[in-house]
């Protein structure tokens, strides 16, 4: 008889019959997890697989490798019905997502250096073209950027506005006005999770270029080539020849990135999806299955994606596949509203009644719960091993950190072209939060940013791009 979750979700919160009601609690989870893995899936394998055929030959090898991986363990797991899964199959599926977001992670500290030295690049571009160099008041521009920004009463889409600015404004503060900045974001950490800092501190670390990952170069070693032959170019001599030959080195590393990231990202959501059924097809029952989701609707569309992707014929998918998925709509709305109702019970059965669930030998369906249910989170790139802490930030550790990070920075900034720095800067102050406490302190920071901006060919490159950001 299938289980009444909304009956048992109250008796385990009213402290009754948990012996009875774990073991309920968790089959039925267990099912309704796999079914909204298993939906998700058969939704992210189809576009993957028209992604796949539209772009495929631009993929890198090492995204084609995990590509076949991923299909071979939906094909030997997921669609010969087998009943269980081995620690091994659920330890491959797991290096595989490790392997995934290294190399996202790899790929996001790139994207954020090329971003860097484009901003530097495109600062130069007016050499080149001095006649198509139009005069600008600067207080006629600054009134026109202050309309856009606060042409709106939501504070948030204000915020946007004037971060997305800030990134494009000349720098023209000095390096130690934007170290107190920096210092001054982490104050609004004060009192709170030490993994947030954390988590602005990378954040900052990225977009100053001084992240840097032992195996980026192994991993991507034409990207790593490409990079240094962008930091040693000296920005305020180029030659129109360096700066065009620069403009192609960009151009194929963005184009690569742009393809790359979408293919990781896909191939994290597919992971994703195949890990959590992976985890939970040991612990399915029948009784507990859910009957909105024809099961052969949803096995013969992985099935039909999976015979595609390993065949390699690079062929369309059948028109009736779009038939097929008008049958599982609304179901992942539906099981959502489950996962609300029942998170706080699961959370409850973790802290409260761990120990019963060992006396249960339930501990490892207990874990296998708690890891699907960070797999079919919306934080695609969640660290599944990663313990809660209790640490607060406190004013001590606001100061170790901005100490290392003014550090890390001046040692970075002498090492690097002016225009580099200066880009480094204005790409960090884009990413940090408004530091202006009303709209005078904003106008003021725009005209001083435009007036002390004596090079021309940077100031026209500017207001180029500031302007396409207030036509948009």
């Amino acid at each position: 008889m299938k289980t009444n979750l909304n009956e048992v979700c109250n008796q385990i919160k009213k402290g009754k019959y948990p012996e009875e009601n774990l073991p309920k609690l968790f089959c039925c989870l267990a099912n309704q997890y796999n079914t909204y893995a298993g939906v998700n899936l058969a939704m992210h394998y189809e576009t993957f697989y028209e992604f796949y055929l539209e772009d495929h030959e631009n993929w890198s090898k090492e995204a084609l490798d995990i590509t076949y991986k991923i299909n071979r363990i939906i094909h030997d797991n997921l669609l010969l019905k087998k009943d269980t899964v081995t620690k091994e199959i659920l330890k491959e599926a797991d290096n595989l997502r490790n392997d995934i977001m290294k190399r996202m992670n790899y790929l996001s500290i790139y994207i954020d250096i090329f971003q860097i030295y484009e901003y530097a690049l495109n600062r130069t571009e007016y050499r080149f073209k001095p006649d198509e160099i139009m005069d600008v008041e600067d207080d006629a521009l600054a009134r026109e950027i202050l309309r856009y920004i606060f042409d709106t009463d939501d504070n948030v889409l204000i915020n946007a506005k004037l971060m997305e600015i800030l990134g494009q404004l000349p720098v023209r503060i000095t390096k130690q006005r934007f170290f107190v900045i920096l210092r001054e974001s982490l104050q609004n950490y004060l009192g709170a999770e030490k993994s947030t800092m954390d988590t602005f501190l990378y954040m900052l670390r990225t977009t100053s270029m001084l992240l840097w990952e032992e195996g980026m170069e192994r991993d991507y070693p034409q990207l790593q080539r490409q990079k240094e032959e962008l930091a040693g170019l000296k920005y305020q001599e180029i030659t129109k020849e360096e700066f065009e030959k620069a403009e192609k080195v960009l151009k194929y590393a963005t184009t690569f990135l742009d393809v790359e990231c979408s293919v990781y990202y896909s191939l994290q959501e597919i992971i994703n999806d195949v890990y959590a059924m992976l985890l939970t097809l040991s612990y399915i029952e029948p009784a507990e299955t859910n009957s909105l989701v024809p099961e052969e609707t949803l096995h013969t569309i992985l099935k039909d994606v999976n015979t595609a992707f390993l065949s390699g014929d690079k062929e369309e998918l059948a028109e009736e596949m779009e038939v097929k998925f008008e049958k599982l709509e609304g179901v992942l709305e539906d099981i959502a509203v489950v996962f609300i109702k029942t998170d706080d019970v699961l959370n409850e059965a973790d802290i409260k009644y761990r120990e019963l669930a060992e006396s249960l030998s339930l501990t490892s369906f207990l874990n296998a719960l708690l890891r699907t249910r960070k797999l079919l989170s919306d934080s695609l790139f969640i660290d599944l091993d990663e313990e809660a802490a209790d640490t607060k930030v406190s004013e001590s550790l606001i100061g170790s950190e901005a100490d290392k990070l003014e550090k890390d920075m001046k040692e970075l900034f002498a090492t690097h072209d002016r225009t580099v720095v200066r880009a480094i800067m204005a790409n960090t102050l884009g990413n940090v939060p408004v530091f202006f406490k009303n709209r005078t302190e904003v106008m003021d920071y725009v005209c001083y940013s435009l007036e002390r901006c004596r090079d021309p060919y940077e100031k026209a490159a500017c207001v180029e791009i500031i302007n396409e950001l207030i036509m948009e």
